[in-house]
């Protein structure tokens, strides 16, 4: 989309809307960020019931939703522009917030070992979705999101 179809659609000047943002692309990470609230880290009791819910969710947000759409851009866009890179980074860091709650309350549950390094498990949870909807296009629904949690589970817990 184009900063004047932007512009005429916000009924404000492009001259308005570059004051604000720096780019095309900082608005529209500014956009997604106001859009799409951030999954909720219910404590549903156990790890896996958490983990169905949140992951579950981010099933449907990315076989439904406008960031999983626009993210392959942003990235791209990121790479040339270290503010947006710095922005990207920022919003990647917040969205990570309940997936690693998730995973700390069940080192203190005890339901996982306490030796599992909680960033490295929120990339092995997440990634696969990334990959299907990056690259395979294959589908993400509920059964994937049971057979991640049989697979992935087995390796971090107590």
């Amino acid at each position: 989309m184009a900063m004047d179809v932007i512009a005429e659609r916000a009924g404000v000047s492009k001259a308005t809307i570059y004051r604000r943002w720096a780019s095309k692309e900082a608005l529209v990470l500014e956009a997604l960020r106001r859009a799409i609230n951030p999954l909720d880290d219910a404590d549903l009791g156990s790890v896996r019931a958490d983990l169905t819910t949140y992951l579950g969710n981010l099933a449907e947000r990315m076989a439904t939703g406008n960031m999983a759409d626009v993210l392959p851009h942003l990235i791209e866009w990121s790479v040339h522009d270290p503010q947006l890179r710095a922005q990207l980074d920022d919003y990647v860091a917040h969205r990570r917030r309940p997936l690693v709650a998730i995973l700390q309350r069940g080192v203190e549950r005890g339901e996982i070992r306490d030796d599992v390094e909680l960033d490295t498990m929120v990339d092995a949870f997440v990634g696969p979705f990334i990959y299907r909807k990056l690259l395979t296009g294959a589908p993400i629904g509920a059964g994937f999101v049971d057979d991640l949690l049989d697979l992935l589970i087995p390796t971090i817990t107590a």
